[in-house]
Order: C-alpha cells, then structure tokens, then sequence
C-alpha cells in the first residue's frame, strides 16, 4: 500500500525538487564502503546520480515505476546504466546482500503504519552483510510539526519552460494519537499568459517517528545504534536539530 503515490507527479518531481544539501553527505559514507551499496526509496535518482558518476557501486529500488523511468531517462543522457529495481521496501527480496544501505529524504517516515515499519527494518537487516551499515534519515518530529497544522501554504513558482511555470502549495495535518501527518499537495502548471494549463493533487501521509521509538524498532529488527547526527554535516544529534540521521550497524549476532 502506497502512502503517497508519485507515479502522478513523476514527470514533475525534479521541478520542484531540487535540492542537493544532503548528497555530499552520502558521498563520504559510500566511499567509506567500496563494496556494493543499496540506496531504497531512490525516487528519480536526486542523490543516486551524484553517487554514480563518482564509481560507487549502487543499486537503486524505488516502488514508483514512474519516479525510476524518469531516473533511466535522466541516467542514460549522462552515460550511467544504473542497477533500478521496482520493489517495496516492506517485501525487499533482492537476494543478494550490501555492504552499505541507505534511505535519503527522510523518505522511511513514508511507511506510515508501525507494522509496516518494523518489517521494513527486518527486511533491510536481512539484505546488509555482516558488519554492515544501514543509515536512515528522518526529520526531527518537534521541526516538522511545525508546519503541519492544517494552513495552506506555497512550495515554491518553479519554471518548467519558458513558457510555463509550476505553482506547488500543500496543506498537512498532524494526528498526535497516531503520529501521522496526512494532507493534500496541489500542483498547477500556468502558461505565459497566467492561464492555467494543469492541475493535480496528492494525498499524502507520513509518520513522525520519535527518536526513541525508531530506536526501539531498530533494536527489535537486530541493529544497534552507532551515531545519530543532527544534520548533514556530521554534528551530534540534539534536541534541537533538525534532523535524526541514524547510522545503524548489525549487532554482533544476527537475530534474524
């Protein structure tokens, strides 16, 4: 089950999504790991590519067929022939295992169901070789929640061409009995004359994972927690960051 479905909004991700703070982050972490890397929840491929065109050996899973098809375009135009592969993450059967595994974008808090959760965390432990590393990113749920109090808000005016412009806006919603956070993101594609040529929304929902409760599920699945960074420069986590980036090792004797 797909808490948000971009295979609507695929052609349009890499518009308005463009950022690039975390990317040298992932860098330093897979050269560490010369050997072979699993990046889930891959999406169009916004920190994959970068990682590619330095050697890394990645393989790339996303469930969006659409959001991968949109990564074959982009990575054939450079000259990169990248291993994509259509899975979900809570039934991950890849049958080979990684040295280094990593989720970017705070992307794991997509899974919004607990269950759902804590058996995506045993499939990734399931796929990471012995002395293997697992990072995950996740926001820090006291920031997030900051803006998920029901108010309309605007993204951004990207341009598409330059003839059209892109207007995203979105509102969200937090639920503190479930930790969800559920709203609507709309999308409106206006031509030169500010008419408007196309418009789309997505549903969306998300789970605020608190640190000790990702802790806890980490633990249950067979990992211990090595470092928890507060951002994408390697500074301590505080209760004031941000960010939660958890670096995950298997603990010395597999539980699953």
């Amino acid at each position: 089950m797909k808490s948000i479905d971009f295979n609507f909004v695929a052609d349009l991700y890499d518009t308005y999504v463009t950022v690039d703070f975390d990317v040298e982050f992932f860098k330093k972490l897979a050269k560490r790991t010369p050997e072979k890397c699993l990046e889930l929840m891959c999406g169009t491929g916004r920190v994959s590519i970068p990682l590619l065109q330095e050697q890394v050996d990645l393989t790339c899973v996303d469930y969006s067929s659409e959001m991968l098809n949109v990564f074959k375009n982009k990575a054939k135009a450079l000259g990169i022939s990248p291993g994509l592969i259509c899975q979900d993450v809570c039934a991950l059967n890849l049958e080979e295992k990684y040295a280094f595994i990593f989720i970017p974008f705070n992307s794991f808090s997509e899974i919004s169901d607990s269950q759902r959760q804590e058996t995506a965390l045993i499939k990734i432990f399931q796929h990471l070789e012995h002395n293997g590393t697992f990072v995950c990113t996740l926001y820090n749920p006291d920031h997030r929640i900051k803006t998920a109090d029901g108010q309309l808000r605007i993204l951004g005016n990207f341009p598409i061409d330059p003839d059209k412009n892109l207007i995203v806006s979105y509102y969200n919603q937090f639920d503190p009995k479930t930790r969800k956070v559920t709203g609507v993101q709309f999308y409106e594609i206006y031509d030169q004359h500010h008419k408007l040529c196309d418009k789309r929304f997505l549903e969306i929902c998300f789970s605020l994972l608190t640190k000790d409760d990702f802790i806890r599920m980490a633990e249950n699945a067979g990992f211990r927690v090595k470092d928890i960074y507060g951002d994408y420069c390697f500074s301590p986590f505080k209760e004031t960051s941000m960010f939660m980036n958890f670096i995950l090792k298997k603990k010395a004797e597999e539980k699953r």
